[in-house]
Parts: C-alpha cells; structure tokens; sequence
C-alpha cells in the first residue's frame, strides 16, 4: 500500500512540475534504457532539468513535499533492481553540457557532458592530460562524483575546481584542495550535486594527443569487454591487488546466472548478455564475494551502486 501510494504522489509531482519545468517529463520509464547495463526495472517519474533553475525547482518541489529523488548521468557505474525505483529520478543529459576552455589551458565543462566528447574537444583544443578518460562510458559529473579513474590516473589530478548544487543553499564551488580525493570517492555529501568542474591541463600538440587516445582506446578493447552491455568494474580493486586478478584465481572467469556473465576477457567486469536481471547479477556478485572471503580471506567492495525496490 505504501508503495502505492508512493507512486500516486510521484505521478501527480509529474503533473506539477510540468507547470514550472522548461525541461521534458517522462512517466513510467523502463530505466534499463538509461543504464550501460541495460538492467532495471520502472521508475514513476523522470525529470529533464534545462538548466539549474529546472534542478532547483525540482529538488524544492520534491523536498518540500517529503518526496524522494536521486540524480542520474549516464547510469555508467550503476545497477537498478527488477523492481524498479520509487524515486523520482532526476537525469542531467539534456542540460548541463556546455564545455568552454580559456587561453590558459583552463576548461570547464559542466556534469551532463560525456566524457568522450570532452577528451574530443580537448584534442581540439591541443590540451593534454584528460587522455585517459577515453571510452570510459560516463560524464563529467559522474567522473567527478566517483573520481573515475584508468591507465594509472584520475579525475581529481586535473581538477582545479568544482562546482555544486544543494538544497536549499543554492549554487557554490569548491576548490580542488578543499575536498579529498581517494581511490573512487571524493569527500562529497550525498545531497551535493555536482554541476560541473574546471580542469587545469597542459598544451600538447593535438596530433600526439590523439596518438595516446588511440593507444589508450586499443588497449581498452583488448582488456575490457566491450561487445556487451556492463556498468564497468563490478568492485574496487582490494590494497595491492586487482579484484579482475582474484576473482580469475577463484575460478569464476565466464562464469554465468541467467544472462549475467563474469567476462572471458576481464573478471572484474559481469556482463549483460542479452536478458540478464539485476537479481542475477546480484547472485554472482553474492557468490563472487562468498568465494573470495572464504578462499582468500578477502573483502571485495562494490564499486557500482545499488538502487531501487527491495520488494514489490
């Protein structure tokens, strides 16, 4: 019944902020169409926001209300559960995308912006040092939110600023000495939004730029698997060790529930091979844990998130 009445609530918000949004609304959307995983059940209500004035009339409209939302960027790192979501969902991809760059090598580009297309741009430019952030499957907000890393660097190396949102304070920055930056998290608050980040990096002629995205890009396709939907690394790589390299030993390379496979080419990845459920994933991810806290007195972390319904 709670859950119900959860979703009434969420669907008449729809209606509301359809009134004050200059962003799209969308109901009852099928969230595997905006995960890599291509997993996850329905959620009632996902927000477009146009710009920050769109993110700010939503997160009041949603607080005010007692209602509960969650930010979305590519959904690159993310496993939505069968049952789907009782929140309203609040995705960046139509805003937030601009990208400008200074005549000293500052860029700034905000959170909606994929990755790919920023390491393009900076190729452009001639600026070097955002290189291994080529395929990569997320944007600038998730990057920053999860100091995303690859080939031996991360986000937060480049950073020279970031900029926030949270309720009900508004808009402010931070500079990259002010927050700290460790392996896949950054010392951010839940309810802070990241709206974007400058990144300080250096001149480089764009034809050796483009030479190392090209090397960075062939070894990806030769370690990573890349022919079927993924959220990227499953877990965090454990002090010393690589959780691809344990979970081989343990025997469990290619292995499969239902369509969720460990990969045969990098075992810190499960893959979707076609109709895979969030609840197989979580059954190898279960069994990999098992395993490797049993055999090699190791606890593996999950470097996805989790989100939605425990139960109908």
């Amino acid at each position: 019944m709670k859950s119900r009445n959860r979703n009434k609530d969420l669907l008449k918000a729809a209606q509301g902020l359809k009134k004050e949004l200059a962003g799209r609304i969308e109901e009852r959307v099928l969230m595997k169409r905006y995960t890599t995983f291509k997993i996850g059940g329905i959620c009632d209500v996902m927000v477009f926001p146009k710009n920050r004035e769109d993110l700010a009339k939503t997160i009041e409209y949603c607080e005010s209300r007692g209602l509960p939302w969650m930010i979305l960027g590519r959904g690159s790192n993310l496993l939505v559960l069968d049952q789907g979501l009782d929140e309203l969902v609040i995705n960046l991809q139509d805003g937030f995308k601009e990208v400008s760059f200074d005549e000293n090598g500052i860029v700034r580009a905000q959170a909606g912006v994929r990755l790919a297309h920023l390491v393009k741009q900076c190729q452009d430019e001639g600026l070097s040092g955002l290189e291994f952030c080529a395929g990569i499957p997320g944007t600038v907000g998730g990057a920053i939110k999860m100091n995303a890393g690859a080939q031996g660097s991360e986000i937060g190396e480049w950073l020279k600023s970031v900029e926030f949102y949270r309720y009900p304070e508004g808009n402010y920055h931070r500079k990259r000495d002010e927050l700290k930056f460790e392996y896949r998290q950054v010392s951010l608050k839940k309810d802070e939004i990241v709206l974007g980040g400058e990144f300080a990096l250096k001149q480089e002629d764009p034809r050796r730029i483009r030479a190392v995205i090209l090397e960075y890009l062939k070894k990806r396709r030769q370690t990573q698997t890349v022919s079927y939907p993924s959220a990227g690394s499953i877990f965090k790589n454990p002090p010393g060790d690589y959780a691809g390299r344990i979970i081989e030993e343990l025997g469990l390379k290619g292995y499969r529930i239902g369509d969720a496979q460990v990969s045969d080419i990098h075992a810190n990845f499960i893959v979707n091979r076609g109709r895979a459920k969030a609840r197989d994933v979580l059954e190898l991810i279960k069994l990999i844990q098992q395993k490797a806290r049993r055999e090699k007195g190791i606890e593996l972390e999950l470097e996805i998130e989790v989100v939605g319904k425990a139960n109908d």
